[in-house]
C-alpha cells in the first residue's frame, strides 16, 4: 500500500471526529438560518475532498483511483464519526447519557445499554449514512476530477 493512502485513511478518521465537533459548533450557532446551516455543514465536506482528489489526479493521473481516494476519505469520516459518539458517551460522559458512561460499569444492564446503544444509534448512523458518503464520494470526486483536469488542460 502507498504511503499516500495510509495518509487518507488518517486524514479520514481525524475529518470524521473534526466533523463530530464542527456540527456541535454549528448548530449552535446557526439556530435560525437554516439554509447557512446546510450550506455551512456540507461544503466542510470539501475541505479534505478537494486537495485529495486533486493530489491523487496528479500523482497517479487515474480518475478512478482519484474517485475512490474521496469515497475512502468520506466512508472513513462516516464511520469515525458514528464511533467517537459511543467513544465520547462511554469515555468522556455527556450529562443527559450518564448512564453509558464507564464508571457505571457494575449497573447489570450497563452492557445491554451500551450494545443498545450501539446497535440503535451507532450502526443506524453507519448504516444510513454509508451510502451517502459513497454515491456522494464518487460523484464529488469524479466533479473535481473533471474540473481539475479540464482547468489544467486550459492553462497547457
Amino acid at each position: 500500500m502507498k504511503k499516500r493512502w495510509i495518509v487518507y485513511i488518517i486524514i479520514g478518521i481525524v475529518f470524521g471526529i473534526f466533523d463530530f465537533f464542527y456540527q456541535e459548533v454549528t448548530v449552535g450557532a446557526l439556530k435560525n438560518s437554516h439554509l447557512l446551516l446546510f450550506i455551512i455543514d456540507w461544503a466542510v465536506w470539501l475541505v479534505p475532498a478537494i486537495p485529495i482528489v486533486i493530489y491523487e489526479t496528479k500523482i497517479s493521473n487515474s480518475r478512478k483511483a482519484a474517485v475512490f481516494s474521496n469515497v475512502l476519505v468520506w466512508s472513513l469520516a462516516i464511520i469515525s464519526y458514528s464511533l467517537y459518539m459511543i467513544f465520547k458517551l462511554v469515555f468522556i460522559g455527556q450529562t443527559s447519557m450518564k448512564f453509558l458512561y464507564i464508571s457505571n460499569y457494575r449497573d447489570k444492564f450497563y452492557i445491554s445499554n451500551v450494545k443498545s446503544f450501539f446497535v440503535g444509534s451507532v450502526w443506524t448512523e453507519i448504516y444510513s449514512w454509508l451510502p451517502v458518503a459513497i454515491i456522494g464520494g464518487a460523484v464529488t470526486g469524479f466533479l473535481i476530477n473533471y474540473l481539475y483536469l479540464r482547468i489544467r488542460k486550459q492553462r497547457i
